[in-house]
C-alpha cells in the first residue's frame, strides 16, 4: 500500500514538473518568434512612474516603435538611473536638447547637449547599456542609432559639473553668451525600434 502511494506521489510530481517547464518554455519564447528570441513589443516602464521624473506618455507604450520623452532630466547629481529600460535587439536613436540652470553668478544657463563653455563643464551624459559607453556625452549620442545587446538594462542619465547643488530649472536667464536665448528645459528624445 505504502508503495503504491509512494509510486503515485511520484506520478503526480512528474506531472506537475512537466506542466511547469510548459509554462516556462511558453512564456521564454513567444509563438512565431524562434527559440530564444525575446519579445520586445512589452511596457519600458514600471505601471507607476514616481512624480518627480516627468516622461512622455510614449513611454509606457508596450508595442515598437517606442517614443519616450524625459523632460527636465535630473541634473543635480552625477548619474540618476530612470525606470525605462532596453531589451537586447533594441535599435535606439536619441535626440536632446534645451537648457539648463548651472548656478552661479550672472547669465548661467547653459545647453544641456552642447555648452558653450571655457571649462569642459555642464554636459548631459547618458548610458544605454550595451549600447553606449558609460556616461557618454549626449553631443557624440545624439543622431546616431544604436544597437542594444548584451541584457540590456534601465536608462541612466548624467550631468557633468563640480558642484551641483545650484543646478535645475528656475530663474531662465539667456545664458552664456545668450546659448539660450528663446530655449526651453532641458530634454531627452529616445526613439526604440
Amino acid at each position: 500500500m505504502n508503495k503504491r502511494i509512494t509510486l503515485m506521489a511520484a506520478a503526480a510530481l512528474a506531472v506537475v514538473a512537466t506542466l511547469g517547464t510548459s509554462a516556462t518554455a511558453a512564456t521564454a519564447a513567444p509563438s512565431g518568434t524562434g527559440s530564444g528570441a525575446v519579445d520586445r513589443n512589452v511596457r519600458r516602464t514600471p505601471a507607476v512612474t514616481p512624480r518627480a521624473l516627468t516622461l512622455s506618455p510614449g513611454c509606457s507604450g508596450t508595442t515598437l516603435p517606442i517614443d519616450c520623452t524625459i523632460t527636465e532630466p535630473v541634473v543635480t547629481t552625477l548619474q540618476t538611473t530612470y525606470n525605462f529600460s532596453f531589451l537586447p535587439g533594441d535599435h535606439v536613436t536619441v535626440n536632446a536638447g534645451g537648457c539648463v540652470q548651472t548656478g552661479g553668478h550672472g547669465l548661467t544657463w547653459k545647453r544641456y547637449v552642447d555648452p558653450a563653455s571655457d571649462s569642459d563643464l555642464y554636459h548631459g551624459l547618458i548610458t544605454i547599456p550595451g549600447a553606449t559607453a558609460n556616461l557618454a556625452r549626449l553631443v557624440d549620442v545624439v543622431g546616431r542609432q544604436y544597437v542594444v545587446g548584451g541584457r540590456g538594462g534601465s536608462l541612466i542619465l548624467g550631468y557633468q559639473d563640480n558642484g551641483y547643488d545650484d543646478n535645475g530649472y528656475y530663474a531662465h536667464d539667456n545664458g552664456t553668451a545668450d546659448q539660450c536665448l528663446n530655449s526651453v528645459n532641458a530634454f531627452v528624445h529616445i526613439v526604440i525600434s
